[in-house]
């Protein structure tokens, strides 16, 4: 089967994830399951049998050249990505931070992260509008990660210490910037990129200098195969810088974009939000649906290390693969009614989070912030509607998040829930 022109797979676009993206992946799954992009030279999987086929297989489908199909790889990570890693070291790195991702770990983190929650939400109750995007979605990754890590809140840090925060938040929004229709990063991108290294490296070095009990700390002392980890001067070509950007990065964007989407979702599905309302344990699975529906990570990368024939077609040896989770968690193989988001559909297995040695490692602190967020927010905002067209957010081809989602909602000082 080879692919006919009458669509184009995309994602470089300008319009491709605001118009209609799913359509596309839905004939890409009928009539070009192995679609080859003549203009960027790489080969899409859409259906998700094929999808998880390459996930598991990191023998033949490998990370060396990285998961973005862009100029991220290039110019905004450095050695020591998980993503952008083969084995054996992969797992080498990947095994120093792991422990402090495991579900009895992430638990623990409950009571710090509902407070978060409420302080946002607490910001804009009275109010009877939000942008849930930008004073809830975004925000509330950054307090998280800073917790895991073991620094203090945005509500608790020195006058100078709350500069620096507004100025990482600054750089992380910056380094979205790409230049439209193209795989290169804007300039500003490019500047923020190292302005958030330097951030981290000054911290690790930090910790060096003044050991703390926290997970920074732990870092630049662990061991791997008994030799340092860290070894030398840090600088934005070690490891633990790679390291650290990717749990930063990895934590702030997919969460944050999960949690846009999900609300998104239930404004535009106010039958699946009034389940939500009566029976409020249904929301980790209503959580579980918006990743598969509309996950922020719509597609990752691989170079096949050998020639692959599928549905009679042949992937060269060498060539990119670009699994298009996005499509694959929408194939009707699989889901049935698989473009109706339905909160009682059931946590099953989808690709949202990946699978195989990449799948997701905050997976759990993702799912546990986002059903926090729900439960919190939702009672409040009752049967809040969308004020505004949601925004979306340009960033890398792989990602598919919300930079602007303004809502109303009936306030408490109006008479309202």
């Amino acid at each position: 089967m080879t692919a006919s022109s009458t669509m184009e797979y995309n994602p470089f676009a300008p319009d491709f994830y605001t118009d209609d993206p799913f359509g596309v992946y839905r004939w890409m799954r009928d009539e070009a399951p192995v679609y080859h992009s003549e203009k960027w030279d790489w080969w899409a999987l859409s259906r998700f049998e094929d999808a998880r086929a390459v996930l598991m297989d990191p023998a033949t489908f490998r990370s060396f050249e990285g998961m973005d199909i862009d100029d991220t790889g290039k110019d905004q990570k450095a050695p020591g990505s998980l993503p952008d890693m083969d084995n054996p070291r992969h797992d080498q790195i990947r095994r120093i931070v792991r422990p402090y991702f495991l579900p009895r770990s992430v638990a623990k983190l409950e009571d710090g992260i509902r407070p978060v929650v409420r302080g946002l939400i607490a910001r804009w109750r009275d109010r009877g509008e939000v942008d849930l995007a930008q004073e809830l979605a975004w925000p509330m990754p950054f307090d998280v990660f800073f917790h895991l890590v073991g620094l203090p809140s945005k509500s608790d840090v020195s006058p100078q210490q709350a500069q620096q925060r507004e100025l990482l938040e600054q750089w992380t929004n910056e380094l979205h910037g790409r230049m439209p229709g193209t795989p290169h990063l804007t300039p500003e991108a490019k500047a923020a990129t190292t302005q958030i290294q330097q951030y981290y490296i000054d911290l690790l070095n930090e910790r060096r200098r003044n050991p703390e009990d926290d997970l920074v700390t732990k870092l630049v002392n662990a061991e791997i195969d008994g030799a340092l980890f860290v070894e030398g001067e840090i600088t934005p070509d070690s490891e633990i810088s790679g390291l650290m950007m990717v749990l930063f990065l990895g934590g702030v964007d997919s969460t944050a974009g999960l949690t846009a989407t999900l609300f998104k979702l239930l404004a535009e599905n106010p039958d699946q939000r009034a389940m939500l309302h009566e029976d409020p344990s249904l929301i980790p699975a209503a959580v579980d649906e918006a990743l598969r529906f509309a996950n922020p990570l719509q597609l990752t990368a691989r170079t096949a290390s050998r020639e692959v024939t599928l549905h009679g077609v042949t992937i060269p040896a060498g060539s990119r693969v670009v699994v298009v989770l996005g499509a694959a968690n929408r194939d009707e193989r699989q889901f049935p009614d698989a473009d109706r988001f339905l909160v009682t559909r059931g946590r099953l297995r989808h690709l949202g989070f990946g699978e195989g040695v990449h799948g997701c490692l905050g997976a759990h602190l993702a799912r546990l912030e986002v059903k926090t967020a729900a439960e919190q927010a939702l009672p409040l905002l009752g049967d809040y509607e969308l004020s505004a067209p949601p925004v979306f957010c340009p960033s890398t081809p792989n990602m598919y998040t919300w930079l602007n989602l303004p809502v109303s909602f009936p306030s408490p000082c109006l008479g309202g829930q």
